[in-house]
């Protein structure tokens, strides 16, 4: 996990028990779920930053914390998709 970089849009979420994931500052919501449409359908930064009425930058800023620490997210999330039956 990436905890050298600091953070404007990111926030850690204690209470979410499952998970070491930043989520996003004010929101219920961990990184992948913000950065999802863009890597699994391609949509774009602009368009999810629009969807969720949040600053392109933190859109931004969440994708590049994803990609900085993908490998142990996308293990996590699959962990997480085992768990509730969905993978």
């Amino acid at each position: 996990m990436n905890t050298t970089a600091t953070y404007q849009w990111l926030e850690p979420k204690p209470y979410k028990k499952f998970t070491k994931q930043l989520g996003i500052k004010g929101r219920n919501m961990l990184v992948w779920h913000l950065v999802a449409s863009i890597v699994v359908r391609g949509e774009t930064p602009e368009f999810i930053a629009e969807d969720y009425r949040l600053p392109v930058e933190a859109v931004q800023e969440a994708l590049d914390y994803y990609y900085a620490n993908k490998d142990w997210i996308d293990v996590e999330v699959d962990e997480q998709g085992r768990r509730l039956g969905l993978k």
